[in-house]
């Protein structure tokens, strides 16, 4: 039995860095095995096309290739500072398996060069469970192979930008490992996502191979037994290692089994921002998607669009015409449903406004629906919730004036992992806003109007329980949601903006772990409800 097998590309690499350039074996096969090796006393083998010094290599260190020994191997050429990697020469000779291969735990690099179906297609190899890894360089044409053996997949490797760009057709595997540079190591479960931090490098030899060294290092105690804490720790002393370095990690004369756990932080699922025009959740929002960019961004807008077009289209269309319309719905086939039943004699949801610009609501259960509509339709396993709302005198004479708690009430069992859920509250000064408003105008954006900012965004309605200064709870349906504010109330430039935004990236995942570990017990409460419109 094979404790472990790696499947991928081996290489002659011409590295180009700030540090000059350098020629070295790699590939995702020998950069992951040789990790894996100096950690791990178990049958480690490959499948790949190596030539017989490379081979050599390997049985030095006790790996065993199951692929071919060639005179040739592939080539690359690599240039670090532009992020490029051109395949010079293409070795593919395919690999011929007569005898069963049985392998416990099974890594495929699916990229090109990797014939993956002769691999996960063959009968004469079987394996216990399966984990691959992605590259941003073949990433496209990886996505039907990944959609084709979602199912046997139990482990995804990749970095924040590759996890970007397949997140919707990776949804059933059970565990994602994302790197993300310097910035921390996210791992996402069924249940839960997990932060681990990365100590910033002073000085980087090369980053060629970084991220499959993390590879062989995490499954280095996977196949070991050991906690995913374990893993990730190992993955990530194992990758700042190959910084250091050009070059797979060998010459090690004993294996290295002694490495610091690193304290991890959970992630919610689910974070929803909210906030006035212009308080600044969209920049909050774009901030944290460079650390976590694991998240599905939902907001209102296109079911209240459509909700525009609908009221717009009943009034000029035949009944006829207008059941052409319902194809090409996806969020409000209900009103579609209610309009086409009453036609001629519809109770519009909004109406056009007197001036001619935009659309009024006249039915203000609207804004309850429109979010509901958006993220039932929308939602994924990770999300941002985004949305504003401001006084509506229609709305609070029918609901009462707790327009935010009601719409969270509409749309919070859609969510999956629901209880894994934060509210952050942006505030922000009218004055500041309206300075704000002016400039995303000027810079292409979309212009709120200055009566609306004083009318309805004039000030902050969100309330809920504070428990310490700017954080807290708000109950609903009978269960507490941590709650953070941000204060947003200047102007800053570039470099102030991105400190001011880290410190509060920061405090959100602090509270939001600190609110998990309290919430079994009674918070001490201050008897004074908390208005989030105060500016302190």
């Amino acid at each position: 039995m094979i404790d472990i097998c790696f499947i991928g590309n081996s290489s002659l690499d011409y590295i180009s860095t700030t540090n000059g350039q350098r020629e070295a074996y790699g590939g995702s096969a020998i950069y992951s095995s040789l990790s894996c090796r100096i950690c791990s006393n178990k049958n480690i083998a490959i499948i790949s096309n190596v030539n017989k010094e490379l081979n050599d290599l390997l049985k030095c260190h006790n790996i065993i290739n199951l692929g071919n020994v060639n005179d040739d191997i592939t080539v690359f050429k690599l240039d670090e500072s532009k992020g490029s990697c051109e395949g010079l020469y293409y070795y593919n000779k395919p690999f011929m398996f007569y005898k069963m291969i049985n392998i416990n735990h099974l890594h495929i690099s699916f990229r090109k060069g990797v014939d993956i179906d002769s691999i996960l297609g063959n009968p004469n190899i079987t394996f216990q469970t399966l984990s691959i890894d992605v590259m941003i360089h073949s990433i496209e044409d990886m996505i039907p192979y990944i959609v084709k053996y979602k199912d046997k997949i139990k482990y995804l490797f990749c970095n924040m930008k590759e996890y970007a760009l397949i997140k919707e057709q990776v949804k059933s595997i059970p565990y994602k490992i994302i790197t993300n540079e310097d910035k921390p190591v996210v791992v996402i479960t069924p249940t839960e996502n997990l932060s681990f931090p990365v100590q910033k490098k002073s000085k980087i030899v090369s980053s060629t191979g970084a991220g499959d060294t993390f590879i062989g290092g995490f499954l280095s105690q996977y196949i070991d037994g050991k906690s995913i804490n374990e893993s990730v720790s190992c993955g990530i002393r194992n990758s700042q290692m190959s910084l250091e370095r050009y070059g797979a990690l060998v010459n090690f004369d004993k294996t290295i089994n002694k490495f610091d756990l690193i304290n991890y932080k959970y992630l919610p699922n689910n974070i929803i921002v909210i906030g006035n025009s212009c308080s600044g959740k969209t920049t909050f929002i774009n901030y944290l998607k460079k650390y976590y960019d694991i998240y599905m961004d939902i907001d209102d807008l296109e079911p209240l669009v459509e909700t525009f077009m609908l009221d717009d289209k009943s009034l000029v269309l035949s009944k006829e015409q207008f059941a052409r319309l319902k194809n090409n719905l996806t969020f409000m086939k209900n009103i579609y449903e209610e309009y086409f039943e009453s036609y001629g004699d519809i109770n519009h949801y909004t109406i056009k406004a007197l001036d001619g610009n935009g659309h009024d609501i006249v039915r203000p259960i609207l804004w309850d629906m429109i979010l509901e509509k958006a993220v039932s339709v929308l939602h994924s396993e990770n999300n941002i919730i985004q949305f504003s709302r401001g006084r509506d005198e229609l709305y609070e004479k029918e609901f009462g004036e707790n327009v935010y708690k009601r719409s969270i009430e509409s749309m919070i069992d859609y969510v999956p992992n629901k209880e894994n859920t934060i509210i952050v509250n942006l505030v922000s000064p009218l004055d500041i806003r309206k300075k704000r408003n002016y400039i995303r105008y000027e810079n292409g954006g979309h212009f709120v109007s200055e009566d609306t900012m004083d009318k309805v965004y004039d000030k902050d309605y969100f309330s809920y329980t504070e428990t310490e200064y700017n954080t807290g709870y708000i109950v609903v349906k009978n269960k507490k949601y941590p709650v953070i504010t941000i204060y947003n109330d200047k102007t800053l430039n570039t470099i102030e903006l991105d400190e001011f935004l880290y410190y509060n990236l920061d405090r959100v995942i602090n509270y939001y772990n600190e609110f998990n570990m309290e919430v079994k017990n009674e918070f001490k409460t201050s008897p004074k409800r908390y208005l989030a419109k105060q500016n302190k």
